[in-house]
């Protein structure tokens, strides 16, 4: 009804009206004049597009559904506003959902964004193994995975050098002298733990040293679990001497307990972690971090989506970027390499 009546008030015809308010002006050669006439009386209108509509006649819904472990992690906070950003300058909404890493919140969410038949839909997934229900994703959205990922799949994705990055963490650790490292991981059988401590395994055995199983433990990703891992370790082992957390969070929660242990003490250890970013700086406590670069997380699996969106080549479907690892100890600033 709106456009009916911005034609009555401009004289222009319902198509150069449709036209001008999809911003297809230019590509219909409509003048600037006119352009400006039926902008200004749709503003005086108050004019709203009619989504559903336009959906059904393109045949899109112009909406990403983007699905997240844990919003309450700073990686995943930042790494959603990046890619909505993205989204936004190609004319795409985001719907973001927060399975909390519970995998029941996961088939959840994929059911709802089928449902709403988003275009496409960027997911760090919980599991390591397709989902039963892949080949019905497949025929109405396109998926990519972003951080985590299938053990086997030809589904497009992004993540880091994971492993090669724990490995040098680790490497780092010990040539400083450091030999007791309580490693605190995340929710066994997920992408993330695994490699990562797979490469914290693969370091000690190219020093020919064997990990101490006795400060290893599996809890989950958030703050309360580190906390818990490293008072659980350390009342059984008060020997340690640094600590390697699997992410953010727990090192967050270790940190709490490391604080303690220091003022009783009155001894150093070592924490290393993965994606504390910018907080790094701020935390007078030594530490070897690894960050991954989240806008070009963002970038590479944005770009990726609007490939399979429409349908262009993709010369490479499953990317994987370098980690930076940095060292911050007390009286200096962060050491890169």
């Amino acid at each position: 009804m709106n456009i009916k009546k911005i034609q009555e008030l401009t004289g222009f015809s319902y198509s150069t009206i449709s036209r001008v308010l999809n911003g297809k002006a230019k590509e219909f050669r409509i003048s600037k004049k006119t352009s400006q006439k039926i902008i200004e009386v749709a503003k005086l209108l108050n004019y709203r597009p009619n989504i559903l509509a336009r959906s059904l006649r393109l045949k899109k819904t112009m909406t990403i559904g983007l699905i997240v472990s844990d919003i309450r992690n700073p990686f995943f906070g930042e790494f959603a506003s990046c890619i909505e950003k993205l989204l936004h300058e190609h004319g795409y909404s985001t719907i973001l959902c927060n399975t909390s890493e519970i995998s029941d919140n996961e088939d959840l969410y994929l059911e709802v964004l089928e449902g709403r038949q988003v275009d496409g839909i960027i997911i760090a997934p919980i599991h390591m193994e397709e989902w039963p229900h892949i080949k019905s994703l497949r025929n109405y959205q396109h998926l990519i995975l972003i951080d985590r990922i299938f053990r086997t799949t030809d589904l497009p994705w992004v993540t880091s050098e994971n492993m090669q990055a724990a490995e040098a963490m680790t490497d780092e650790m010990i040539r400083l002298g450091y030999k007791r490292i309580a490693f605190l991981g995340g929710t066994l059988n997920t992408y993330i733990n695994e490699v990562r401590y797979k490469g914290f395994q693969n370091s000690f055995l190219k020093h020919s040293l064997m990990v101490d199983e006795s400060l290893v433990s599996f809890t989950g990703y958030s703050a309360e679990a580190g906390e818990e891992m490293l008072e659980t370790l350390w009342s059984k082992r008060n020997d340690i001497e640094a600590v390697f957390c699997v992410n953010n969070l727990v090192f967050f929660g270790a940190l709490k307990v490391v604080n303690r242990i220091e003022a009783e003490t009155r001894r150093r250890l070592l924490m290393s972690a993965f994606d504390t970013g910018r907080y790094s700086s701020l935390l007078q406590h030594p530490q070897i971090i690894a960050n991954q670069d989240l806008a070009k997380l963002a970038e590479c699996s944005v770009s990726l989506l609007l490939d399979r969106i429409h349908d262009r080549p993709l010369e490479n479907h499953q990317i994987v970027l370098p980690i930076s690892i940095e060292q911050y100890f007390i009286g200096g600033g962060p050491r890169t390499h």
